[in-house]
Order: C-alpha cells, then structure tokens, then sequence
C-alpha cells in the first residue's frame, strides 16, 4: 500500500495480495486519507489477489466520504485479479461494467449506457 499526491487527489496504491491479515493497516490507510483529503483515489492494478473483507473496506471508506462531502473512486486500472474478485461478490456484471451508478464506482467509470440500473 503506497500512498501519494496526484492531480489533486490523495492517491492511495495498492499491490500484492491483500487479505483479511492487512485489513486493520488498510483500515488506518483509508480513515486517514477520506479525512485529510477531499479526494481520494484507489489504485488497484497491482493487486495480485483481494479478498471480500479489503472490498468492504473501500465500500466502507467510500459511504464515510460521501457523508463528510468527499469522493473516493477506484482508477480506471481496476482489472485482472481484483475485477475478478468483483465480479464473484456480484459487485459488477459478469464483463466487468457497472451496470448502475454503484456497479460503475467499482468499474471505476460511469454507468454503461442501456445497461440496468
């Protein structure tokens, strides 16, 4: 987990495998950056295997931004092993597109047109 500045938001890097061992540090990462940043972002193209518990974390951590006014988004790199991981916790379609607003977050990009919500 590498965090760091980049256009404007926090930028918080994840890599390796990730699992409910580094759920307490991922914790402390993402509580930390949703309060000293307006902006945050997750960087999960490295990720080489994530479990449940690390997606319910940037679930979590993306809820307590929007109620503190604050955005955290995953980047576009979102692929590969996490996206495989995603799509079997039926957080996005079997493609890997967000198929509503909520689908689109963990796709990192908006809603796929003609796709319901």
């Amino acid at each position: 987990m590498d965090p760091s500045r980049d256009g404007g938001a926090h930028r918080i890097r994840l890599q390796g495998s990730l699992g409910l061992r580094d759920a307490r540090r991922m914790h402390e990462l993402l509580k930390d950056a949703v309060s000293a940043f307006n902006a945050v972002e997750i960087d999960v193209g490295e990720v080489n295997d994530v479990d449940i518990s690390i997606i319910q974390l940037i679930a979590s951590a993306r809820k307590s931004a929007e109620r503190h006014g604050r955005t955290v988004a995953l980047s576009e790199s979102s692929a590969g092993v996490f996206t495989a991981a995603l799509i079997r916790a039926g957080l996005v379609g079997a493609d890997g597109t967000g198929r509503s607003a909520d689908e689109a977050f963990w796709a990192g990009r908006p809603p796929v047109a003609g796709k319901a919500s």
